[in-house]
C-alpha cells in the first residue's frame, strides 16, 4: 500500500492560512478539550469562557490573560445571555449530559453554535427552531465524531464509497494496571460509550448491536495490536449518508473490553438505584467516581490519539491513519488536540466564511461537501502538527466478521 500525508495526496497547499478580523467567542466548559479550544482561539480571537469550575478557569487565566473568564452554571443560560449577544459565534463544549438542553437554548436565541458535546439527542430535533430563530448549529465537531465525518463527507464527494469503518481510542503511553487506560475526558462520558446501544448498517440494513461487542485484534504500524470493539459514534452518518456499510469500534490496549463488559455484567453501570443499608446509590454514579480516580490522567501523563478509517471504493479501499500525541510543552492531551483543534478548525472556518451556510443543524460531513471548508480545515490541522495519512490498496475490506442481525 503506498501512503503518502492528505497535503501530498490533495497537492500543495499553502500552509499559512489566510488572516481574519478579529471575532468575540463564547466557549461553554473549561475542561482538558475545552481548554485546548480556548487558547487555541485566543490566538487569533477575543474568547469568554464560562464554567462552573472556578479552579479550571484559573487555570486558562494562567496559561493565557487574555482569555476572560466568567463563573457560571451551564443550565442557567439567562445570566449569560450579555456575553451570548455580544458573540459572533458560541462553541459547547460541556458534559454530554447537558449538550442537548444547551445547545437547544443558544438556538433558541440565534446565535451560531460549534458543539462538541456528543449528547445522546437528535440533533436534527433542533432543526426547525434553528430555521425559526436562525441559527447556524453544527454539531459533532470533535474527532470521532468529527474529523472521521468530515474524510468520508470528502471523499463522498469524489467517488461512491461502499463501506466504512472507523477505528479510533484514545490511549496513555503507559498501560497502567488493570485498566491499561486513562480518560482524557468526562468519565462519566466514557460509560456512555460503553453502555449505548451500538448503531450500525450492514449491507444496507440497519442493525443494532450491544456495546462492547464484537471484540477483534487490529495491527497498527507505529503501534502494535490493539482490541477493537462496537461502540456507537456512527451517528449522524447513518442519515446523512446511503453508505451501505457504515461501521465504528472502540480502540484500547487487549483486555480492557473485558474488565468493562464484567462491571456492565455486574451492574455497575446501571442507573437503577438500589438500597444499601437504607441508602439509596445509583451504581453508574458510583462507578464514574471511582474510575473516574482510576482513570485521572496527571497533567505530566502523556497519551495518543489512534484513528484509522477504511473506506471501500469499487474494488480498492481508501485507509486514512492519524497518530497524534500529547503536546508536553503545552500540557494539551492528544485526545484534546485533535478533538479540539478539530473544532476550532471548523468554527474558524464559519466564522471566515458566516455566508456559506443557511440556518439549520449540519454534521461535519454535510459542510466537508464545501471546497473550501474542506482546504481550510485540512491547512489548520496541519499547522497544528496533526498528519493525516491517505493511502490506496486494489483490495476490498473482508465484511465476514460482521454480522447483520439484531436488525431494527
Amino acid at each position: 500500500m503506498s501512503s503518502v500525508s492528505l497535503l501530498e495526496s490533495f497537492g500543495q497547499i499553502n500552509a499559512t492560512l489566510p488572516d481574519m478580523p478579529q471575532k468575540k467567542v463564547m466557549l461553554l466548559g473549561a475542561g482538558r478539550v475545552g481548554r485546548a479550544i480556548a487558547t487555541d482561539m485566543a490566538e487569533a480571537h477575543e474568547i469568554v469562557v464560562a464554567d462552573a469550575s472556578a479552579s479550571q478557569l484559573e487555570r486558562l487565566k494562567r496559561d493565557n490573560p487574555k482569555i476572560q473568564t466568567k463563573l457560571a452554571d451551564f443550565l442557567a443560560i439567562d445570566t449569560l445571555k450579555p456575553e451570548i449577544s455580544e458573540a459572533d459565534l458560541i462553541i459547547t463544549a460541556v458534559p454530554g449530559n447537558l449538550g442537548y438542553q444547551v445547545v437547544s437554548q443558544i438556538t433558541e436565541l440565534g446565535k451560531p453554535v460549534v458543539d462538541i458535546s456528543f449528547f445522546a439527542e437528535d440533533p436534527y430535533d433542533l432543526e426547525s427552531l434553528a430555521h425559526k430563530s436562525g441559527s447556524i448549529v453544527i454539531v459533532d465537531a470533535g474527532v470521532a465524531p468529527g474529523l472521521s465525518n468530515f474524510l468520508l463527507g470528502y471523499e463522498l464527494t469524489q467517488q461512491t464509497i461502499d463501506t466504512f469503518i472507523c477505528y479510533v481510542g484514545g490511549l496513555p503511553i503507559e498501560r497502567p494496571w488493570p485498566f491499561q487506560y486513562k480518560a482524557p475526558f468526562s468519565p462519566s462520558d466514557v460509560i456512555e460509550e460503553y453502555t449505548r446501544p451500538v448503531r450500525q448498517r450492514i449491507g444496507g440494513q440497519l442493525v443494532t448491536k450491544p456495546p462492547l461487542s464484537e471484540v477483534e485484534l487490529i495491527h497498527i504500524d507505529g503501534i502494535g495490536t490493539l482490541e477493537a470493539f462496537n461502540t456507537d459514534g456512527l451517528r449522524t452518518l447513518l442519515r446523512t449518508t446511503k453508505v451501505p456499510t457504515l461501521i465504528e469500534k472502540t480502540l484500547r490496549y487487549p483486555g480492557h473490553a473485558e474488565y468493562m463488559q464484567v462491571l456492565a455484567y455486574t451492574g455497575f453501570f446501571s442507573e437503577k438505584p438500589i438500597d444499601i443499608n437504607g441508602l439509596s446509590v445509583v451504581p453508574r454514579q458510583l462507578a464514574s467516581h471511582l474510575l473516574g480516580q482510576a482513570w485521572d490522567m496527571k497533567p505530566d501523563e502523556r497519551d495518543c490519539l489512534i484513528m484509522q478509517l477504511q473506506m471501500q471504493s469499487g474494488r480498492k479501499t481508501i485507509q486514512y491513519t492519524i497518530i497524534d500525541y500529547a503536546d508536553e510543552a503545552k500540557q494539551v492531551s492528544a485526545m484534546a488536540r485533535t478533538t479540539g483543534y478539530t473544532c476550532t478548525a471548523i468554527a474558524s472556518w464559519l466564522l471566515a466564511h458566516p455566508e456559506s451556510l443557511q440556518p439549520g443543524v449540519y454534521a461535519p460531513e454535510q459542510i466537508a461537501a464545501h471546497s473550501d471548508c474542506f482546504s481550510f480545515v485540512r491547512d489548520y490541522l496541519k499547522e497544528r502538527g496533526i498528519n493525516i495519512q491517505r493511502a490506496e490498496k486494489p483490495v476490498s475490506i473482508d465484511l465476514s466478521s460482521f454480522s447483520d442481525d439484531q436488525r431494527f
